[in-house]
């Protein structure tokens, strides 16, 4: 697996779910589970699937904790115009 694509997938399926949901832990989770996991001849098919399976994990298991906690736990920066 590469880190760098696994950390990128990452980071756009979390900048997504933030920007179409209300912003909460709950509502991201919602969107997450609502991706289509990466199909038998996606291109970085495994990096695609773990990033969806880590961020839909994070957000179903630390849905008590700030957003910013749980994005820090998972190194994804905050998407632009959010937070700060």
């Amino acid at each position: 697996m590469n880190i760098e694509r696994y950390q990128d997938y990452l980071q756009q399926y979390v900048q997504e779910a933030i920007q179409n949901s209300s912003g909460s832990n709950a509502a991201i989770y919602e969107h997450l589970e609502g991706i289509k996991p990466a199909g038998r001849f996606s291109a970085h098919r495994e990096e695609k699937r773990r990033a969806l399976k880590d961020a839909q994990v994070a957000f179903s298991e630390h849905r008590h904790w700030p957003l910013e906690i749980v994005l820090s736990h998972l190194g994804v920066e905050m998407p632009d115009g959010e937070g700060n």
